[in-house]
């Protein structure tokens, strides 16, 4: 079995805190109810020394997962911290 999402997974728990991992879109409910336990299973055997092991979770806006989420961006460019304000050096 291919592991694609545990990598990902780890990997963003390894560069910020993250507490869950949302996974949603336009998929059958089965089908993403296979994938977040298989994703599980292969998280389950990864070693998270140093880390904390984010949960899965599964979303509950389906279809409109994406639409949402590209919704978000102009809110987020506007009113979010500006990361530049955290890199300056002087």
């Amino acid at each position: 079995m291919r592991r694609r999402i545990q990598p990902v997974v780890a990997t963003a728990a390894a560069l910020v805190d993250v507490d869950a991992i949302v996974i949603d879109g336009e998929l059958d409910r089965q089908l993403l109810r296979e994938v977040l336990t298989r994703t599980n299973t292969a998280l389950d055997a990864f070693d998270w020394q140093g880390m904390v092991r984010p949960r899965l979770v599964e979303g509950e806006i389906g279809a409109d997962a994406r639409a949402m989420g590209g919704a978000i961006l102009p809110l987020y460019a506007h009113f979010a911290p500006r990361h530049v304000l955290f890199l300056n050096r002087g």
